[in-house]
């Protein structure tokens, strides 16, 4: 059994660079051996040094050293100037101030906090026969991570029976390393995350149908594109003397009418073996936020994913009762 935690609801959107810290630990790991043989690997990283792409290919690193006693493996690639690349005069074309930061002229949207025992987290397994009769809904060529966010988003806005007029928007965390140009290598270790934000009315998505929620999803990964991931690095270099706060939410925030998802579902965790064989169950931390979602490919059944998601206590019944319906 692995229980992995790369962070993955702290910041994004700093693309390599790294602020001094020198009080909090860049990695951390502990290994828990129980009587019956079995073994629990707990990682924590920090998300400025390394994001959730960098972790995957780290650990199967280890695990291919582990396994075969051999210290030659291939090298990360490290270039950071690939990443970071401002133009000579930098010029953002994009709000990043408002987006990816805090300000006194930003536009992010207040939210509430929650005590910490009243944000229950739950882990909901939709089988592969599932997720093929979501695609089939779309009606389209789609991906695992594009229908199950698309019947997540559904379920949980209705769960929480927001106003019909309210907005709802979804955080997704988008990896840039294939959308710049020239594309930089996958192998890549650092943090190249921004975010897409596809919103909607909820009258208007809980009346939708599967394709055109896709759609929405879609189109708001398709601009995190070359021209807005210059734009962010030069805003990175106008904004280099000034201290910036992260969007990245604090313990107990509830983000309801929003989202904030992480995808998993593309990294080889579940697939990691360090001599034994690979690990029976893959669990990310338990999530301190009202509105956070993991998707997790399934150690068990091909084709099949976990949703880990935590919700205000005041909505998972709701949710439970309508998280397999598919309208």
């Amino acid at each position: 059994m692995i229980h992995v935690d790369t962070n993955a609801v702290a910041e994004h959107a700093v693309l390599g660079r790294v602020q001094e810290h020198a009080d909090e630990a860049v990695f951390q790991v502990q290994l828990t051996r129980y009587t019956c043989g079995g073994l629990v690997i707990g990682m924590a990283s920090h998300h400025q040094v390394a994001d959730g792409q960098s972790m995957s290919g780290f650990s199967a690193s280890w695990a291919t050293a582990v396994r075969t006693n051999s210290a030659l493996l291939p090298s990360p690639f490290l270039d950071r100037g690939a990443t970071d690349k401002p133009r000579s005069l930098p010029l953002p074309v994009f709000d990043h101030g408002s987006i990816e930061f805090k300000g006194k002229h930003s536009s992010s949207r207040s939210y509430r906090v929650l005590p910490l025992d009243r944000i229950k987290n739950l882990a909901v397994h939709f089988p592969g026969e599932f997720v093929a009769e979501l695609k089939a809904r779309v009606g389209f060529s789609c991906s695992t991570f594009q229908c199950l966010l698309a019947h997540a988003w559904k379920k949980v806005t209705a769960a929480r029976d927001l106003a019909p007029d309210d907005f709802t928007q979804v955080r997704v965390a988008v990896n840039c390393r294939g959308r710049e140009k020239p594309p930089v290598p996958m192998d890549f270790f650092g943090n190249m995350v921004l975010s897409a934000f596809p919103r909607m009315r909820v009258r208007d998505l809980l009346s939708s149908s599967y394709p055109a929620v896709v759609g929405v999803i879609r189109d708001a990964v398709a601009r995190v594109d070359d021209e807005y991931i210059q734009s962010f690095v030069d805003f990175g270099e106008a904004q280099r003397d000034v201290k910036l706060a992260s969007t990245a939410a604090t313990l107990g925030t509830a983000f309801c009418p929003d989202l904030e998802v992480d995808s998993w579902l593309g990294f080889g965790f579940h697939n990691l073996d360090f001599g034994g064989g690979p690990p029976c169950a893959f669990l990310p931390p338990d999530l301190p936020i009202d509105g956070v979602m993991i998707l997790v490919p399934s150690c068990a059944a091909k084709g099949g994913a976990h949703l880990f998601v935590a919700l205000d206590n005041e909505h998972v019944e709701a949710f439970k009762k309508i998280c397999y319906s598919i309208e």
